[in-house]
């Protein structure tokens, strides 16, 4: 099993015990507000996200990496992870995602865990570019991006259906190399 530590967390590969606490943050329609598309509805739902999660782990070509972070005492935060958008011969890109419930937003939590995340994906992965993006009204997911040293790279207008209108959308990136000179200057 995998597992990265923090100062104050634990970031690992899912196990199946894991289903009430994902069910929990999946189907609260708070912490899935701009993220709808993967808010669940039945515990049903929420297992097949778990066993995608579970299964990606035994891959021979791994292209889902789908952790849960928790406090060191257990206590479950939320979801962070990566999915291969992208495979070429110098190395790959991959998508960046998080999501925590909201009695742990504005501590700290989702960028210390995605630090430690993209850390892992450029020293222990062929991995060559982290990319991420959110709505533009989730001001909480940008600062995330902005807080890891991450390069705005695109802000559309009127990009994502939300909430029966059309949204803007921001999207940020950090290659290798960038992160390299970021954690120098640290």
């Amino acid at each position: 099993m995998f597992i990265l530590k923090t100062n104050r967390l634990i970031i690992r590969d899912h196990i199946y015990e894991d289903l009430n606490s994902m069910h929990r943050l999946l189907s609260d329609p708070k912490a899935m507000y701009f993220i709808q598309d993967l808010q669940t509805y039945s515990m049903s739902e929420t297992f097949q996200n778990l066993k995608t999660a579970i299964e990606a782990v035994d891959e021979f070509e791994r292209t889902k990496y789908f952790f849960r972070i928790e406090l060191r005492d257990g206590t479950y935060v939320g979801e962070i992870g990566f999915t291969v958008v992208l495979s070429t011969p110098i190395g790959k890109t991959v998508e960046l995602g998080y999501f925590i419930l909201p009695q742990y937003w504005r501590q700290g939590i989702t960028t210390e865990a995605a630090a430690a995340v993209i850390r892992f994906a450029f020293e222990d992965l062929n991995i060559i570019k982290v990319e991420a993006g959110c709505i533009k009204d989730n001001r909480g997911s940008e600062s995330v991006m902005q807080k890891l040293g991450m390069v705005k790279e695109a802000d559309y207008r009127m990009k994502v259906w939300h909430n029966n209108c059309l949204k803007d959308r921001v999207e940020y990136r950090v290659t290798k190399e960038e992160w390299l000179e970021i954690n120098k200057l640290r």
